[in-house]
């Protein structure tokens, strides 16, 4: 029984400690640029030694891909997704854009890094642009819907989708920016969606 335990408890140790370098390294990014942060200081927020550091990621690229594929929201954006349910387009789309905008507001630290590094490292470009293409395709599909029950008009909608995303990601800059004394997410999501919608709405028959 010992000998099967003991390289279970090692692997154990092992995926533990790797998160702990993952974690400390997303906080080491957050807080400072990809150039400026350091191997040593990710090692020692991590607590561990820059030895085991390099065992488990060969360079600070490495690193960065690491917390970037590991922190990435993409898979909770498409629970989020299929979890539409049937309600009116109208609903259905503001429960996923303010979803989105909790799901920014949750990866505070994520979104820093697409943030600053997004322009010089194709790697968090990558998959932040996977991320918005994901939620836009998924708004186009409700979109689509819409049109086909006929209560959208026919229109572009990939502008409209594009348009609904940007303006859930300036919510969350603005409020990050000037502190929640600016409208909330829960008032402004709904009304924005409505507003969106009422220049597309088909006429409603009598």
């Amino acid at each position: 029984m010992p000998e099967t335990a003991k390289p279970e408890t090692r692997r154990i140790q092992a995926e533990k400690r790797h998160q702990e370098i993952l974690d400390a390294a997303l906080k080491v990014f957050a807080e400072q640029d990809y150039q400026g942060a350091t191997i040593s200081q990710i090692s020692e927020t991590a607590g561990t030694s820059l030895g085991l550091l390099y065992h488990y990621f060969p360079n600070k690229k490495a690193l960065m891909e690491a917390v970037i594929a590991e922190h990435s929201f993409l898979s909770l954006l498409k629970n989020i997704i299929a979890k539409q349910g049937k309600q009116s387009t109208e609903s259905v789309l503001s429960y996923l854009c303010l979803q989105f905008y909790r799901l920014l507001e949750s990866k505070k630290e994520l979104v820093a890094i697409f943030l600053r590094e997004g322009t010089s490292n194709p790697a968090v470009s990558q998959v932040w642009f996977s991320m918005i293409r994901q939620g836009v395709t998924s708004l186009i599909s409700l979109l689509d819907q819409g049109v086909k029950q006929g209560v959208l008009k026919e229109h572009r909608l990939d502008v409209t989708a594009r348009t609904l995303m940007s303006a859930v990601v300036m919510l969350y800059l603005t409020r990050e920016a000037y502190g929640e004394g600016f409208t909330s997410p829960e008032d402004f999501i709904p009304q924005m969606i409505a507003s969106q919608l009422s220049g597309i709405k088909s006429p409603q028959k009598e």
